[in-house]
């Protein structure tokens, strides 16, 4: 049996490149749905079209990067909030003696967490719609204040 007659001799198939109007496409895509479904998009764009043309491998490597760089900053901010609510939380359950300073200094880390991660996440939103925008006129945009976690 040839090569040709038998259809596992090369079970691995590449995907053909991308014409430039669907690399445009594909990488305004994976911004817009960046800024819904975060890094989870990110991720899949990254793996299924980093090498299906420049422009489109641009664009989510930058999405990706940057996405990478949210999750990080919306982790330690969430974990400065959570400390905060544990703070105020055991200084409650310690009893009317405890100090009612150290209470509310956790209330006061818990909001100034949660609105700092309000704060990051509106701003990945605009980013993301500039990022779609330039992708759309056929830009390359890398996104301020990222980490390059993987190299263009």
């Amino acid at each position: 049996m040839s090569d040709i007659d038998n259809p596992y001799a090369n079970p691995v198939s590449v995907a053909p490149p991308l014409s430039p109007a669907e690399e445009k496409q594909w990488a305004v895509l994976a911004h817009v749905l960046g800024i819904f479904f975060g890094i989870i998009t990110a991720a899949v764009f990254f793996f299924l079209y980093k090498d299906r043309g420049p422009f489109v491998r641009s664009h989510v490597v930058a999405e990706w990067n940057f996405r990478l760089t949210i999750a990080i900053v919306a982790g330690v901010i969430g974990l400065f909030a959570v400390s905060g609510w544990a703070i105020a939380f055991a200084t409650a359950l310690s009893g009317p003696e405890a100090s009612s300073g150290m209470a509310l200094s956790g209330i006061v880390m818990f909001l100034i967490g949660w609105v700092a991660l309000v704060i990051v996440q509106l701003t990945a939103a605009v980013l993301g719609v500039v990022a779609s925008v330039k992708a759309s006129n056929g830009l390359r945009y890398v996104f301020p204040l990222s980490i390059s976690f993987v190299k263009r």
